[in-house]
């Protein structure tokens, strides 16, 4: 992923930082060293305070994640961004139930944090603020353990009330339309579920803008839009299991053996504009050639190298009978561009990426892309 680097791994789950969570950490020590006035140990505070305030987040996402993981689905990865983590899921969840707990997975850390910061903080704060209210306050509005820990408990605890709110893609609008889901059916749960978060956003864009505060409108824009785009890739999908993967086959093309020398596929490449091989070792089908592996293989042998050094022999297949949904979610497992469409046991041709997309173009817009 572009603009971002890898800090660590859990449960196999690659854990990633945007470039630009620079930008909040910058932010943080402006605000607490310079627009609060505290010097340089308030920008200290301020770094600090923000850098464990991603680690709830990022605990946040990893409970969504570890859900998932036990409903088969596989992570992708998590990525910290300025506005907050992003778990990404290479399939959905199918069930409802299994969609309710993965959802809700999250905000129950962020409340099982907010419990455990308050075992940690009441008892401190009480016993080192018996000279009364004043004393308090105080030491509530110094930097130090104290307020560290109180801004945190107070930080997880609006997490988890803005993550639950019922609308829609935020965890809460997912809890409700899984909710949904078991009477009314996902597509029509979907719905439901953005009409009431584009309704949630309004009000709170309306809130923000009689009162001033730009975050709630800038909140607001994000859960419109977001429910929006939700719903149509909701569309998109459901339309795509409407068609079949014949939709995407690349019938016909020139096959390659394993012996041939990878300048035969050059030369069709370059006559034919084929860009993709199926290789059979006599009847078997044993490898495919994609146009990346022709070009890395001529970079690194020369084109007298033979194709079966060069080809990719664990490569994706399909049935004639699956759904172009079915294509693209083996090829994004399998992370291959090319996947090969079989009838039973007998070969068809190849489906690209490209192909799938072409596809899609006999899908109206209109039957996706309404809301």
């Amino acid at each position: 992923m572009k603009w971002s680097w890898p800090i660590g791994q859990i449960k196999g789950i690659p854990i990633r930082i945007h470039a630009t969570f620079a930008l909040v950490l910058i932010w943080a020590a402006f605000e607490w060293g310079v627009q609060r006035g505290l010097g340089f140990a308030g920008a200290l505070y301020g770094v600090l305070f923000f850098s464990l305030l991603f680690l709830c987040v990022t605990l946040h996402e990893l409970g969504h994640s570890l859900v998932a993981l036990r409903y088969g689905a596989k992570v992708r990865h998590i990525t910290l961004y300025p506005i907050g983590g992003v778990a990404r899921l290479e399939s959905e969840i199918p069930r409802p139930s299994q969609e309710f707990w993965m959802s809700i997975a999250g905000p129950a850390v962020n409340v099982a944090l907010f419990i455990l910061l308050g075992v940690a903080t009441l008892p401190l704060l009480g016993w080192r603020a018996l000279g009364g209210l004043d004393l308090l306050l105080g030491r509530i509005q110094a930097l130090g353990l104290e307020r560290l820990l109180l801004d945190l408990l107070l930080a997880n605890a609006g997490l988890a009330i803005f993550n639950l709110l019922p609308a829609f893609p935020m965890d809460g609008g997912r809890v409700l339309r899984s909710l949904l889901a078991i009477r009314m059916g996902s597509h029509r749960a979907t719905r439901a579920a953005m009409r009431i978060g584009q309704g949630l956003a309004a009000l709170l864009g309306l809130l923000g803008l009689f009162t001033g505060a730009l975050n709630l409108v800038l909140i607001a824009l994000f859960i419109f839009f977001g429910a929006r785009q939700e719903w149509r890739g909701t569309q998109l999908r459901m339309a795509m299991q409407e068609l079949p993967a014949s939709t995407a086959l690349l019938r016909g093309g020139m096959a390659l053996s394993p012996h041939d020398m990878l300048a035969r596929a050059i030369d069709i490449t370059l006559r034919n504009e084929q860009a993709n091989f199926a290789v059979f070792d006599e009847s078997y089908l044993v490898g495919v050639l994609t146009h990346d592996d022709i070009t890395e293989g001529f970079q690194r042998y020369g084109p007298h190298v033979s194709v079966g050094r060069v080809m990719c022999t664990n490569f994706p297949v399909a049935q004639i009978s699956d759904t172009l949904l079915d294509l693209q979610r083996e090829m994004q497992k399998s992370g291959a561009s090319v996947i090969s469409i079989l009838e039973g046991q007998r070969y068809l041709g190849l489906a690209t990426l490209e192909s799938v997309r072409n596809a899609l173009g006999l899908i109206p817009a209109r039957s996706w892309q309404s809301a």
